[in-house]
């Protein structure tokens, strides 16, 4: 009897060499993709400097006076339209933008801290006279609707001053921070423009 015996791979073998590569690839796939909170963070500045500066070209296009209201973990563009702030909802980059989870916002205007309140006295744009109709309340729902800007964009072309800070952690604890500053000229700029990038 001759018996030969067949020389080769099983398909079990095959198959298991196949997953091994496909585990591998996948893994470093990942590694060169993962990027820090810090570049999470610089991506999300840039796209803000993005909308921010069509907005102001939009804004100077069309004559409108613009806002941008900063909230703790969202930032979104308002129109003054009949007497109200009205959201500026067009497409969807101009629209309300919400971090990432752990990401959150903070605003400062003309050096000054600044916390949206409830309990404001009084709008900026309200008139003075008393001759006019009774002051009427704003509700809740009517503040949330129609909240009142921090940073506003100009037909001139020139923004409130401020630095708008994109926070969030790391791995280890430690506060990561990028600074989106805007000149009262309209120039904005990531991290302030004196410091080396």
């Amino acid at each position: 009897m001759n018996s030969s015996r067949q020389t080769g791979f099983t398909l079990l073998e095959i198959m298991l060499v196949v997953l091994l590569m496909g585990l591998s690839a996948a893994v470093v796939t990942m590694s060169f993709s993962h990027t820090g909170p810090k570049k999470e963070l610089e991506k999300q500045a840039k796209k803000f400097i993005a909308s921010a500066e069509l907005v102001l070209d939009e804004t100077v296009l069309s004559g409108q006076l613009l806002g941008l209201v900063i909230e703790p973990d969202t930032y979104r563009f308002v129109v003054y339209h009949e007497e109200k702030w009205q959201p500026l909802e067009s497409d969807r980059l101009l629209g309300e933008q919400q971090m990432p989870e752990g990401v959150s916002l903070e605003i400062i205007v003309d050096g000054l801290p600044l916390v949206q309140s409830d309990e404001d006295d009084q709008s900026l744009f309200d008139d003075d006279d008393d001759n006019d109709e009774p002051f009427i309340e704003e509700t809740e729902e009517e503040k949330k609707k129609h909240p009142e800007p921090q940073i506003l964009l100009f037909p001139s072309g020139e923004i409130s001053a401020f630095e708008l800070h994109f926070l969030t952690t790391d791995e280890q604890g430690d506060n990561v921070d990028v600074l989106v500053v805007g000149d009262s000229l309209g120039r904005l700029t990531l991290g302030r423009p004196d410091e080396e990038q």
